[in-house]
């Protein structure tokens, strides 16, 4: 298996040999590889080490780091292969009980090619996966498949710094091939600088339909008047819904450089919880707003339902909402609805969505943002703004939170309980 980023020649974008050759390698980890990776991040604590680290913990490290070199070695990826043997032994030197700091498998990761594939193994935070979630070792294996419409629609609107990837996930450990976990940053992986610029953002939209379907929609329906859910994103072909999210993460990334503080000239500055949430839902809102306005966007209704559903009615669900940075954004987003009266109530105790309404509250909720940014000046202005606009709408939490749900904002938790009984997707290789 070889690829344009191996130094070896590229087969042509999807072709059969290549998807079966891929397919083959996923089966051949999953018989492998991937369940000696699985019990070892079983060993783990959140933060990566292993407590009263043993033997027998050492030689199953050792003998990863042995076969994944192989595997790298064997596949064109020899600086990954060199990365992960340098980052595993510094570890064991250290003592497992230690955080392990993978800086150089980090770096050593080079975006694929459209077609192309990319394989990582590493302690990662896999965000939003089945618990125990942490700094746990986990691997992957992709192959990088973009949007048909990616050429004609970065014609109307041209990224000055594309680095996402969106793929399709062919083999995986429990971070990654179970549960809710749909992104990869380099800021993911265990390691104890601090990422400055990001050379990749790998997304697993293969992974979306199924958790947009199993915990989106119902609880969208629990929550919301039947006829008025968005239901265009509903039932879709897989194929479809896989390119119609693909569109979105084009497009969301594409509005974050954007603007007065693009998030490449300042990666740091949008790490900060409140900006940070103000700029996902602003960039949401402007790729809403474009569906509706551009006949140039394709799947303009799927998008705009996949963005409310999932902000509004799925973040939400986390069981550590109020710590987490998603379900913030969600939650400032029904209120600030609420607010414009987007959401209205309805009948039988349920809210009412009205469209046109919605469209309206996202024009001023971006109107707001981005006078907000364009009337401060420096970082630290920007963080007071920030956090000042935010907790218009996010009260104030108990210590260590970051707000607390008012009784009108528990709506979106009717199918809390009911949903976090449903067992967590596991994704068979190339599923979508």
């Amino acid at each position: 298996m070889t690829g344009a980023t191996s130094g070896a020649p590229s087969r042509p974008r999807g072709t059969y040999r290549l998807r079966d050759e891929l397919l083959d390698e996923a089966a051949a980890l999953g018989r492998g590889l991937l369940p000696r990776v699985d019990a070892f991040r079983a060993r783990q604590r959140d933060d990566g080490t292993v407590a009263a680290p043993d033997d027998a913990d050492r030689r199953a490290l050792t003998g990863i780091r042995d076969e994944a070199v192989r595997w790298f070695t064997g596949h064109g990826r020899a600086a990954q292969a060199d990365a992960l043997a340098a980052d595993v032994d510094d570890w064991l030197r250290a003592g497992l009980d230690t955080p392990p700091h993978f800086a150089r498998s980090r770096d050593a990761l080079t975006a694929p090619a459209d077609g192309d594939w990319a394989a990582f193994l590493a302690p990662v935070q896999t965000t939003n996966s089945v618990p125990p979630v942490g700094k746990r070792l986990e691997f992957f294996l992709v192959r990088r498949k973009e949007p048909d419409a990616l050429p004609a629609l970065a014609r109307h609107y041209p990224h000055p710094t594309n680095n996402c990837q969106a793929t399709v996930v062919l083999a995986g450990s429990e971070g990654v091939a179970r549960g809710n976990c749909i992104v990869f940053f380099p800021e993911n992986v265990a390691a104890r600088d601090k990422v400055t610029e990001q050379a990749y953002a790998i997304f697993f939209f293969s992974k979306f339909r199924r958790i947009h379907e199993t915990f989106a929609v119902p609880s969208a329906h629990a929550v919301l008047t039947a006829a008025s859910v968005p239901g265009a994103s509903t039932g879709m072909d897989p194929e479809a819904c896989y390119q119609a999210r693909a569109v979105w993460g084009y497009l969301h990334d594409y509005f974050h450089h954007q603007g007065r503080w693009p998030l490449d000239r300042h990666i740091k500055l949008k790490m900060n919880w409140f900006i940070g949430l103000l700029e996902e839902l602003k960039v949401d809102a402007r790729t809403a707003l474009a569906c509706h306005a551009d006949e140039a966007v394709p799947y303009p209704d799927e998008q705009i339902a996949m963005i409310l559903l999932e902000r509004m009615f799925r973040y939400p669900l986390d069981a550590d909402a109020v710590r987490n940075f998603d379900a913030g954004t969600g939650v400032f987003l029904y209120s600030w609805l609420r607010e414009r009266r987007a959401i209205r109530d309805g009948r039988d105790g349920l809210l009412r969505l009205d469209h046109d309404r919605v469209l309206d509250g996202l024009r001023e909720l971006v109107d707001t943002i981005e006078g907000m940014e364009a009337a401060v000046s420096t970082p630290a202005e920007y963080r007071a703004a920030a956090k000042a606009l935010v907790r218009t709408h996010l009260r104030e939490g108990a210590e260590g939170d970051r707000y607390a749900f008012t009784d009108d904002q528990r709506a979106l938790l009717r199918a809390r309980e009911r949903l976090a009984a449903v067992p967590p997707p596991r994704f068979a290789p190339g599923e979508m």
